[in-house]
């Protein structure tokens, strides 16, 4: 079972994330993103992942070089693989643990080992998993994700945003 929670970018998708992690803490295997910001200006600056198990690493950066760039960013990929991906194989082998993945976008698919990881997780039938996703379908294994019968897809708003942590968990108690 896949929960896909969806909406718009600085939605609160993280955020509600978050607050179902605290819930189910050790429970739970994965990762999730935040912004950098500025100390001086508190404008964003770039995103780091955040695992489950407490390390952290630079996943993308304004104004620095770097081979892969979406927007203004230099995206990280060797050191969002370097964290992120034995942390998810190992999830594969933990069917008692909830795989959380925050978040299938733009900057993370840049990672080819992700995007097959996240296919193969995807589709098994016996894990769980909760994963952000963006509106748009940004690439083919976001669509598939959303389309998928065993996913239950959940669209974040400011009028719902408070309530969806409840249901994701309400929803993980009943399966």
């Amino acid at each position: 079972m896949i929960i896909a929670v969806t909406g718009k970018v600085r939605s609160g998708k993280t955020t509600a994330v978050k607050k179902v992690l605290q819930a189910i803490q050790d429970r739970a295997i994965g990762f999730y993103t935040e912004e950098i910001k500025d100390p001086k200006t508190n404008q964003r600056i770039g995103f780091k992942v955040v695992t489950t198990d407490g390390r952290e690493s630079i996943l993308a950066l304004k104004g620095k070089k770097g081979r892969y760039k979406i927007g203004s960013y230099s995206v990280n990929v060797e050191e969002f693989e370097k964290t992120v991906i034995p942390l998810l194989e190992e999830a594969l082998n933990q069917k008692d643990k909830i795989i959380v993945i925050d978040e299938i976008g733009k900057m993370e698919l840049l990672s080819r080992k992700f995007t097959e990881l996240v296919d193969k997780i995807i589709s098994q039938r016996d894990i769980k998993a909760i994963v952000t996703v963006p509106l748009k379908d940004v690439h083919p294994i976001v669509k598939k994700i959303k389309t998928s019968p065993d996913t239950i897809l959940i669209h974040l708003t400011p009028s719902n945003r408070d309530q969806i942590p409840k249901k994701i968990l309400e929803i993980l108690d009943e399966r």
